[in-house]
């Protein structure tokens, strides 16, 4: 009991004095936790940055592509194109992909801020590509990986600055329904800064200075293998830049629809030496020809009309037409199969004693029209039809009978995209391109090819 009774005393002690040691510390209080809040000024997904005013938004999806290739070519002395943008014999090539598939994962972050001024907006966009197919194939190339930055901007009030989609129209951006197919009108994502104002009941204007490199159309070149000889030619037109893209656009926006109006001006720039790269043999060399220093200036002019169809679901019938001299970038000339002798918005037209004394521009049209709509709440459906006609005439008419090169294409394109869950869908595509190009040489005759080509697939993709 003694023994008993002097341990417990011995604790109690220790007890008493921990007490009175705790007592003596300081009291401290743990901090508050921030937990992340949501955002309702700017519609749902968007959450408060801890610790700032800012909103935030992150989307992201997935996208599975399965697709098969066709078609074949016409012309005993060209082919224009292959059905994979690779020049070959007349002829299939067996080196042409006829199936192809990739995955591509894209996100997305949409920062925006309330200020006295209105709201600031940053908005960042990210493509990766595991094998990225060209619009008509791979052509027997097998593309790795890729990252790619599809969008960058800032916005702030009616100021637009970054890496955005062109202010030339607006059928791609918010329309171009298409899964693959191609079509043509200005698609391109330009370096640009571009300022709207909102004059109400509708109405807006955007002036947009771009960059006139991402506005080009320099793709000059002859793979002569067509013909036989087993040679290719690459030419060099345009020097540096020395003004950017002026780009207009008048808009209207009712509830019946859209009705818009565009111009650009894009200026053309001769090199000090038009160089002439040639691989004959399989050996390369180039050739620096002098050039006569000049400036000519192309432009661009278009309409867009918009009209939906409240019948349907997201019901749309749209139609965006353009003419461009010199800029034949706004027709969507890129997006073409032509590739006999390529395309150039700037040619030489006569050759003096001190090389390239006169340019010409090229001159051409396109339009696109999409009729789309819900069939029921889970299918959408679109049907997408585009031409484009584009010619230079007279290249080098002072040394030969003059050479004029066409190119005449359509497409027209059919898809339906189910949705099965909320953030999932499949979709099938299927689209046919016919494109013909004429190389005229006067009263020698002409080079004349077509083709046909066919695209088929399904797309599976998960947005979140």
């Amino acid at each position: 009991m003694t023994i008993k009774s002097a341990l417990l005393g011995a604790a109690a002690g220790i007890a008493a004095i921990g007490a009175a040691q705790a007592a003596d510390l300081p009291m401290t209080k743990g901090e508050a936790v921030e937990y992340v809040k949501v955002c309702s000024a700017f519609g749902p997904g968007f959450f408060y940055i801890p610790g700032s005013d800012t909103c935030l938004k992150i989307g992201g999806e997935i996208r599975a592509d399965y697709r098969a290739f066709g078609g074949d070519r016409v012309g005993i002395n060209t082919a224009p194109t292959s059905i994979n943008n690779v020049l070959t014999n007349v002829g299939q090539n067996r080196n042409d992909d006829r199936s192809a598939f990739n995955t591509q994962a894209r996100i997305w972050f949409d920062a925006r801020t309330e200020t006295d001024w209105g709201v600031l907006r940053s908005y960042f966009q990210i493509n990766a590509d595991s094998h990225p197919i060209s619009a008509q194939g791979r052509g027997g190339t097998y593309n790795g990986n890729t990252f790619t930055i599809d969008k960058a901007f800032i916005q702030f009030g009616g100021l637009t600055a970054g890496y955005a989609h062109s202010f030339f129209g607006f059928y791609d951006n918010e329309y171009g329904d298409t899964i693959w197919a191609p079509y043509y009108a200005e698609t391109s994502t330009v370096n640009l800064i571009a300022y709207t104002a909102q004059f109400g009941g509708g109405f807006s204007a955007t002036l947009s200075i771009e960059d006139g490199r991402d506005h080009r159309v320099n793709d000059v070149g002859l793979d002569s293998t067509v013909l036989g000889f087993g040679n290719s030619v690459d030419i060099n037109l345009q020097g540096g830049q020395q003004l950017p893209d002026v780009v207009g656009q008048l808009r209207y926006d009712a509830s019946w629809g859209s009705l818009a109006v565009q111009g650009a001006l894009h200026q053309l720039r001769s090199p000090e030496t038009v160089d002439v790269t040639a691989t004959l043999g399989g050996n390369t060399g180039t050739l620096s020809i002098p050039t006569t220093h000049d400036n000519k200036y192309g432009f661009a002019i278009g309409g867009t009309a918009l009209i939906k169809i409240p019948v349907i679901d997201g019901g749309h019938f749209i139609v965006e037409g353009q003419y461009a001299d010199g800029a034949t970038e706004y027709l969507g000339v890129k997006n073409s199969l032509g590739t006999l002798i390529g395309l150039s918005d700037l040619f030489p037209s006569s050759i003096g004693p001190g090389g390239i004394s006169g340019y010409d521009t090229t001159k051409g049209w396109s339009i696109v029209a999409e009729l789309g709509g819900n069939i029921t709440p889970q299918l959408n459906a679109n049907l997408v039809g585009s031409y484009i006609d584009v010619k230079a005439d007279g290249i080098l008419r002072n040394v030969a009978p003059g050479i004029d090169i066409s190119l005449k294409e359509y497409s027209i394109a059919g898809n339906l995209t189910y949705t099965i869950v909320k953030g999932l869908s499949v979709a099938g595509e299927v689209s046919y391109t016919h494109t013909k190009q004429e190389v005229g040489i006067g009263p020698l005759g002409s080079l004349d090819g077509s083709a046909n080509s066919w695209q088929g697939g399904v797309r599976l993709k998960r947005t979140f």
